[in-house]
């Protein structure tokens, strides 16, 4: 219910979006409103659908806003040669424009940019190739920017869709020999539709390779299945819970199959609180596209795709959405927790988070229900309250568990949960019968795998987890933002990225390593931006 409620939300956002952008496009059509350059990559017509009146527009507005400056001999000359655009405008004249705002650069506000950066859609429109080249950065860019957000794929494939189209027509340039003359590309028709068709075609072409390389793997991981189970089957080896299909043949599984001494007041209680659930086949939880998962995953975690990559194969291997039990190892603050809860979250297996630091004892496995304050164990409490076979659990810090076994040890607790074989028929304290918790995902996190014992790392695999590099920043601080602004209530649509001058100063400090760090240097920015 969650996954469909999170998926129609999304898709109401994308159709509110998509009627926003209509009205605006009407309106720039009629000379209402004059595109900014996010929307004209996107598509939109130029004002009036006339390049000319856009760029005349466009000069008539930003003149008066930097005639206040003119005392300055560089932006005096940017005033000028933005009015030369109010007469009339060819490429040698935007070219004076942008040259000009480079030589003011150190006199002009932030949204200087936002300014070069519709000179050089002009010049692409006009037929400049190094400017549609620079074009394809500048979308390829923004595409990267974009990703993070929950609604943010379209937006994404759409400026990647941008950046191909405009890299191709700068590829026209007869000036770009590749493999001699012979092989240059020739646009057909205008520059602006030669620019989309292409990119409509290339990023068709990346569609089809991505859902055959992912078919392949789910074909491949199918077959690896079947052999696998009929190797068990020829061998006699015990075979883990029962798997059945429900009316819509998606995989599910019985969990509770008795409740033990279920004539006594406690067993009445518990047999009453599971009556939905004993006998009766939960469902597993359907796995979703996984080019889909990983094509997100490294969008967010650039750095991390060999870690992305190594899990993805492992979930691969099952018809359901699930993962062997898994220790992300990496350095205090470079997101293992983030990406543990986003890579459940996009497997769409509902969990929780669970931090051990300083957890002492053993009641994750439960209590018995003679005691008044008797409850089941944490696997069985998320089946019961996600009404899954499978659902998920992200132990935090796992290493950081007290060990004495004074009232029990997590880490001991967790050996039985944690072994297929033992998941199985896991005994429940509060159930006081066998329950069949082997669909579970564990997914762990620690700083390091001191202090977890030889058979509890033997039963999970460990992965690395990277630490976050200086390249990755223009991402990273997206993704910051978005959060900082969702926590103060905030539309995490509403993020402003980073402008180059904010990034130099977070690079003279942070070079890589911790994110908790980058997130209070951009916190500090954000601070900055309000006071001026």
């Amino acid at each position: 219910m969650t996954s469909k409620r999170s998926l129609d939300d999304s898709a109401r956002r994308a159709e509110l979006q998509k009627k926003y952008f209509d009205r605006r496009r009407k309106a720039a059509l009629a000379g209402m409103h004059l595109p900014t350059e996010h929307e004209l990559l996107m598509g939109m017509p130029f004002f009036t659908d006339d390049l000319q009146h856009d760029i005349r527009a466009f000069a008539e507005r930003l003149v008066p806003r930097l005639r206040q400056k003119a005392d300055n001999i560089a932006v005096a000359a940017v005033v000028y040669h933005l009015e030369q655009l109010t007469v009339g405008a060819e490429a040698d004249e935007i070219r004076n424009v942008a040259n000009a705002l480079a030589g003011a650069w150190g006199s002009l506000p932030a949204t200087k940019r936002s300014w070069q950066q519709r000179c050089r859609i002009y010049l692409a429109h006009l037929g400049d190739h190094g400017a549609a080249l620079d074009l394809a950065r500048d979308a390829l860019i923004m595409a990267a920017s974009i990703e993070g957000l929950d609604d943010s794929t379209e937006q994404s494939v759409e400026m990647l869709r941008v950046a191909l189209g405009w890299l191709s027509f700068a590829a026209c340039d007869v000036a770009f020999l590749y493999l001699g003359k012979e092989r240059n590309l020739h646009p057909k028709g205008a520059r602006p539709t030669f620019a989309g068709q292409s990119g409509d075609a290339l990023v068709h072409l990346i569609e089809q390779a991505t859902r055959r390389s992912g078919q392949a793997a789910q074909k491949a991981a199918e077959e690896q299945q079947r052999n696998l189970d009929s190797e068990k089957t020829k061998s006699g080896q015990f075979q883990c819970g029962s798997r059945l299909a429900d009316c819509d043949g998606a995989p599910a599984a019985v969990v509770f199959r008795q409740v033990g001494n279920d004539q006594t007041d406690g067993g009445k209680k518990v047999a009453k609180e599971l009556k939905d659930l004993l006998g009766k086949p939960l469902p597993l939880v359907k796995k979703p596209d996984l080019a889909d998962v990983r094509q997100t995953l490294r969008w967010e975690f650039p750095y991390a795709e060999e870690t992305i990559d190594r899990l993805l194969l492992n979930a691969a291997q099952r018809k359901h959405a699930q993962l062997e039990p898994t220790i992300l190892v990496g350095a205090q603050g470079c997101g293992k927790s983030r990406f543990a809860r986003r890579f459940l979250t996009l497997l769409n297996v509902p969990h929780d988070i669970i931090p051990c630091g300083g957890v002492s004892d053993a009641r994750l496995a439960g209590t018995p229900r003679g005691w008044s304050s008797g409850e089941p164990s944490l696997p069985v409490a998320l089946i019961t309250r996600y009404k899954l076979a499978g659902p998920g659990a992200v132990l935090d810090e796992i290493e950081k568990a007290g060990t004495s076994h004074h009232n029990g040890n997590l880490h001991a607790a967790l050996l039985a949960m944690l072994e297929r074989e033992t998941a199985c028929q896991f005994f429940d304290p509060y159930v006081e019968a066998g329950c069949d918790i082997s669909y579970v995902t564990w997914l762990m996190t620690a700083n390091s795998l001191a202090g977890l014992s030889a058979p509890f790392r033997d039963r999970c695999q460990i992965v690395q987890f990277p630490i976050p590099r200086s390249q990755d920043l223009p991402v990273l601080s997206r993704q910051i933002i978005a959060d900082i602004l969702e926590n103060q209530g905030f539309d995490r649509r509403w993020v402003t990225p980073l402008d180059d001058s904010e990034m130099d100063a977070i690079l003279q400090v942070w070079t890589g390593g911790s994110l908790r760090q980058l997130s209070r240097m951009i916190e500090g920015v954000l601070s900055s931006r309000k006071s001026h």
